[in-house]
């Protein structure tokens, strides 16, 4: 097993001859060190010095000047081109296609690149989620001088999403973005905010003047002493949504009532839709709600089980890199079979040599 291989097609960008490490090495030990629950550089240097031999032997690191230091693999993540890693992870995924798939594209902010006094991160990344294969394909890291709305459309340059269904939030409902999809010969469906003017006030007042002739999906939920009820309606009929014909392709509404039953009373929330999509309510709540796995199960897990927001990498193209890193590393957990969390999947890697190459070889 040659763990470095993995990383043939990333590009050195330090002068050759004069590297005491090899690339494949420095970014095979970051992918291991990950897996084996190591959340900074120096916990990899640490498990790369008390694993020198299994690494060796095993996985196939050559390790000829021993283990690279902790501000080695600092400097090198640092400068190395995030698309070049990317590519790199591509091509050990080239048998999942994301065609005809439900792709969640949400944003994120890490956490630990927030300046002192400051409220907003340096460093944000936006993300595709597929959650049927438990991967985070592509990422796009949003510009300094820049916001989400400029770096969607570049993610969906970055990949190849024909006949699937893209679901954003509000930030979403741009017409560029709407466009940038049905160029890709996707569908969508994007949230509305109501700071979007005449969209949001005609889409709502149309969806609750007809609630009660619209075709309805119904869910209750029960849990801890609080009950919400979710009720989705969808139509067709937007010929009263004077702004439509500016949408692309805009087929439908939507709207998503939750009342929520609590012991300090009643609170009723709504959220209303656009979609490319005719979909029955019972697909268009499928569609709504598997949108939020990208929150449950890519950022709640970078947050809390790789510990992404205490991170102190901030540094050049190191913050983004990491987050791919810890995205790989967390798909690779995800295939393991074993039904335990991701977080003793990490532990237990540490531990045991023959579960890391395990979940290694998939």
């Amino acid at each position: 097993m040659q763990i470095p291989t993995y990383f043939s097609q990333v590009q050195d960008f330090r002068v050759q001859g004069r590297c005491y490490h090899q690339l494949g090495d420095i970014l095979g030990l970051i992918l291991c060190g990950t897996l084996a629950d190591c959340d900074d550089f120096s916990e990899m240097e640490d498990y790369g010095n008390d694993n020198i031999d299994f690494l060796k032997e095993e996985l196939g690191f050559g390790f000829t000047n021993g283990i690279p230091s902790e501000d080695t693999l600092d400097r090198v993540l640092r400068h190395l081109d995030s698309c070049e890693l990317e590519e790199g992870f591509k091509a050990c995924l080239q048998d999942i296609s994301l065609a005809g798939r439900h792709l969640c594209i949400d944003g994120k902010e890490l956490r630990g690149t927030i300046p002192s006094g400051k409220k907003h991160a340096l460093v944000q990344m936006v993300n595709v989620w597929v959650d049927e294969v438990g991967l985070s394909f592509g990422q796009q890291q949003v510009d300094a001088k820049s916001n989400e709305i400029v770096a969607i459309p570049n993610l969906l340059d970055a990949v190849d999403c024909q006949g699937s269904v893209v679901t954003i939030d509000a930030i979403g409902a741009q017409k560029t973005i709407v466009e940038k999809v049905r160029d890709k010969q996707a569908d969508y469906i994007i949230a509305l905010k109501a700071n979007q003017g005449g969209l949001y006030e005609q889409v709502a007042d149309f969806m609750e003047k007809q609630q009660g002739k619209l075709p309805l999906h119904q869910t209750l939920d029960k849990d801890h002493g609080r009950g919400e009820e979710r009720n989705v309606y969808v139509t067709s009929n937007i010929a009263s949504v004077d702004e439509a014909h500016q949408w692309q392709d805009l087929r439908s509404l939507a709207m998503v009532e939750r009342i929520r039953h609590t012991t300090q009373g009643i609170k009723r929330q709504v959220q209303y839709y656009i979609s490319s999509l005719e979909p029955t309510a019972e697909q268009m709540a499928h569609y709504i709600r598997g949108h939020w796995a990208i929150e449950n199960k890519l950022h709640w897990q970078l947050d809390f089980t790789f510990r992404e927001d205490d991170s102190r990498v901030r540094k050049g193209q190191g913050p983004a890199n990491l987050h791919l890193m810890r995205k790989w590393a967390l798909h690779l957990l995800k295939k393991d079979p074993q039904k335990i969390s991701i977080k003793r999947k990490r532990k237990k890697a540490a531990r045991s040599g023959v579960y890391l190459k395990q979940i290694l070889t998939g």
